[in-house]
């Protein structure tokens, strides 16, 4: 890597770090609570999957929380009788108040007579500076939810407790139906060296919007499974527009560009990349130069395009993307655009296409208990435990437009999913998911990748193997050790 490339990268992390920085000192002063987020018709309601990353130590397995020992689960039912559990959250609006609802109600009825606290901060920044704020005053929750690598970024004072004991507890765990019930895929990110850090709630999906009438006039039948059919049917968008006798959408019509590292990682999946759990990862392989090489070749014969507006929803309704990244959560919002358009298009979800199948990626924040007493812990994880019942998940999903961690809750989303139809092609792309990593690791390597990326794009003289070579090697200095 050149003096004056390192410089610009190291000024550019070192920048992001600085924001992230003055964010947690802001929330320290004055931690805000139950914040309201705007409708998903205008804007999604779930954390920003663009926050800017917190400072961390060296990303590896060894930096994660010190994991609390779990005492013998030997707790008498009547022993929890008056704990109250402080349970804080990083959504705001209607998921903010199904939470509510789902909390009050538990508190009201279950039979241990435990009752639970919430708190809303409406991001996961906001959060995490809470949580610095609980720390000073020795006040922390003892439930959280929250993505790991922002408990890591605390250190081992919030140490999240191994939850596979209770998991397995014949009395206060899951059953064999109900552990059967939750997929891997959610499960896997949590799992290190034989325990279980957290409880999926709320897994989110990254996916591609599809324009299926407007691909079907241009002679596609189906949406593309291959990279090779994805970069046809780009193509063949942006030359349609460029042809027809609107010379506003002239440069327009293929695939937005898209560089969230969530997008990114997406893409690297469908090449078969991996990404390892808690080691730092790796791009310039096989599968990083092939996969973003890709995209490279795609966006230099002008098949991909760049948005001027922050939002691509409108752009989709009007025919000027015929494909686009996002999330689930997003569909309301697409919808909702769709219909103030006029659009009569069918539009659906779809995988990132590589060259032997295609892939999706999931991740979400996990349910940490960080109480200190069994009594405690145990009345955490009851209400943990419920908040994965199939009944409290129906709920969340039609709240955040989520994935349900529990399959049976799709037997009370049937009206949801008719309303929805993409949601339901999102689910039946679960079986072609690939988690993300919840690592400390990760939270720093996605931030250089996306840099390293729009670098490549933006230089027409730009090296694929080159610059993952970069990336590497940032990832590496910056974690601070060699794997």
């Amino acid at each position: 890597m050149t003096h004056q490339r390192r410089k610009t990268t190291l000024h550019h992390i070192g920048l992001m770090f600085l924001i992230s920085a003055m964010l947690l000192l802001n929330g320290c002063a004055s931690p805000t609570q139950h914040v309201e987020t705007p409708s998903t018709k205008t804007a999604t309601s779930a954390p920003d999957p663009t926050d800017t990353p917190e400072p961390t130590a060296a990303p590896t397995r060894e930096n994660m929380p010190t994991q609390t020992e779990v005492p013998e689960l030997s707790i008498n039912a009547e022993d929890l009788e008056g704990i109250a559990v402080r349970f804080v959250h990083p959504w705001g609006g209607r998921a903010d108040a199904v939470i509510e609802e789902i909390a009050q109600q538990f508190s009201l009825t279950n039979q241990w007579k435990i009752w639970v606290n919430v708190e809303a901060y409406g991001s996961e920044p906001a959060l995490a500076a809470s949580l610095a704020a609980d720390l000073e005053g020795g006040q922390i929750p003892e439930l959280i939810s929250v993505h790991p690598a922002q408990l890591a970024a605390l250190g081992d004072s919030v140490a999240p407790m191994d939850l596979l004991p209770y998991f397995d507890d014949p009395e206060w765990g899951f059953d064999a139906e109900a552990a059967g019930d939750i997929s891997e895929v959610f499960l896997d990110p949590f799992r290190v060296e034989g325990s279980l850090t957290a409880l999926p709630v709320a897994p989110q999906m990254t996916v591609l919007f599809y324009n299926q009438t407007w691909a079907e006039e241009l002679g596609y039948d189906s949406p593309p499974m291959t990279g090779t059919a994805f970069r046809s049917q780009a193509c063949e968008a942006a030359f349609a527009n460029l042809a027809d006798e609107d010379q506003d959408n002239d440069g327009t019509g293929g695939y937005v560009r898209d560089l969230d590292p969530k997008v990114l990682a997406g893409w690297y999946a469908a090449f078969g990349g991996e990404l390892p759990a808690f080691e730092i990862p790796r791009f310039n392989t096989d599968a990083g130069r092939d996969a973003f090489g890709f995209l490279q070749d795609v966006d230099e014969e002008g098949c991909i395009w760049v948005k001027r507006q922050p939002e691509p929803y409108l752009y989709f309704a009007s025919r000027y993307a015929l494909m686009y990244a996002g999330t689930l959560e997003q569909i309301p919002a697409q919808t909702a655009w769709m219909e103030a358009a006029g659009s009569q298009d069918a539009w659906g979800i779809t995988a990132f296409p590589g060259p032997d199948g295609s892939r999706v990626v999931v991740d979400g924040p996990g349910l940490m208990i960080t109480a200190e007493s069994p009594e405690q812990q145990l009345a955490a994880w009851l209400f943990a435990q419920h908040l994965l019942s199939p009944e409290a998940q129906a709920q969340l999903v039609q709240a955040l437009f989520t994935l349900p961690v529990r399959m049976s809750a799709l037997d009370d989303l049937d009206d949801f999913t008719e309303t929805y139809p993409q949601w339901g092609q999102g689910v039946d792309l679960l079986n072609q998911a690939q988690p993300l990593p919840t690592s400390a690791a990760w939270e720093l390597a996605r931030w250089i990748l996306q840099d390293g990326i729009t670098r490549l794009l933006n230089s027409e003289e730009s090296e694929v193997e080159e610059i993952l070579s970069e990336v590497d090697a940032m990832i590496l200095e910056f974690g601070g050790t060699v794997p």
